[in-house]
């Protein structure tokens, strides 16, 4: 990541501090734009998807993203989030904080603010199985991986060569490598789109 990236995304966590969310979702969209500038593309999406985490309905970031390389990022999981926020009338709701929490009626991924976003059952070691909430019916693969990072790495190590990763299994569809990075490809695939 250069040197302006670095500083753009500094000033967002900044304004996050202080609770200017406005300026902090400039300053990771100002960020996504200098990355794709100088065609660092995995920066460019990895900026985009922190203003994502800010507000998962935000229909700019998404639209940068399907216009990026479809060598960096799958087009078709961008259109179908592009599509479902047309389709859905869903609030404003952000993931940057969200957890996981147990108790009698199964595991389920809160957002603040929101509330239950998403339902889940760890099958196996390395396997998240989850679906939406029903409110949230219709959620595409990549609203709900990006919810799915926050809740299962709060604290992403977001300059980590070596990304811890698990499998997700969403709403039926084929299982997917979501990294601690927010990066995913389908299971079996070849490293790197």
């Amino acid at each position: 990541m250069n040197a302006v990236v670095r500083l753009l995304l500094a000033d967002a966590e900044r304004a996050l501090r202080d609770g200017d969310l406005a300026a902090a979702r400039g300053a990771f969209l100002e960020a996504g734009q200098s990355a794709a500038g100088y065609q660092l593309w995995r920066s460019a999406v990895r900026c985009y998807r922190r203003a994502l985490e800010l507000d998962l309905v935000d229909r700019e970031p998404v639209m940068r993203i399907s216009q990026l390389s479809p060598r960096t990022v799958a087009p078709g999981d961008w259109i179908d989030y592009a599509r479902a926020l047309e389709r859905h009338a869903w609030p404003s709701f952000g993931c940057r904080s969200a957890q996981i929490v147990t108790g009698d009626v199964g595991a389920r991924i809160e957002c603040a603010g929101a509330g239950v976003g998403m339902e889940l059952l760890m099958t196996e070691d390395d396997l998240i199985e989850t679906r939406p909430a029903p409110r949230l019916a219709g959620m595409p693969l990549a609203m709900a991986l990006i919810i799915v990072r926050r809740a299962m790495w709060m604290a992403p190590r977001e300059l980590a060569s070596d990304p811890m990763s698990l499998r997700v299994a969403f709403d039926g569809r084929p299982q997917v490598r979501l990294d601690e990075l927010g990066d995913w490809e389908p299971v079996g695939a070849s490293p790197g789109r």
